[in-house]
């Protein structure tokens, strides 16, 4: 709530019904993504389908963003394990 402009030490009553909120929110998209039954796991197909209402496409966008950043990131680390960036002999 801060890096919204808020107090840096919200009341706890503001603190709690955000959180209230946002529990109701999850529940409510992963209710949605699991099409109301009983899935053990969901799908990122489940969540972008849960997502892909109007109302949500803001959210969907930044899931899709932050699923990207991942991909990119775990490419980046990937390239740094590579054997051949350590020579042989090299002691590393």
């Amino acid at each position: 709530m801060y890096g919204f402009g808020d107090d840096r030490n919200p009341a706890s009553d503001t603190v709690n019904v955000m959180e209230e909120i946002l529990i109701e929110y999850i529940v409510d998209v992963v209710q949605t993504a699991s099409g109301g039954g009983k899935k053990s796991r969901l799908s990122i197909e489940d969540l972008r389908r849960a997502l892909s209402r109007p109302a949500d496409a803001k959210k969907l966008a930044r899931m899709e963003e932050l699923l990207f950043m991942q991909e990119d990131i775990k490419r980046a680390r990937a390239q740094f394990d590579e054997p051949d960036m350590h020579p042989a002999g090299s002691g590393l």
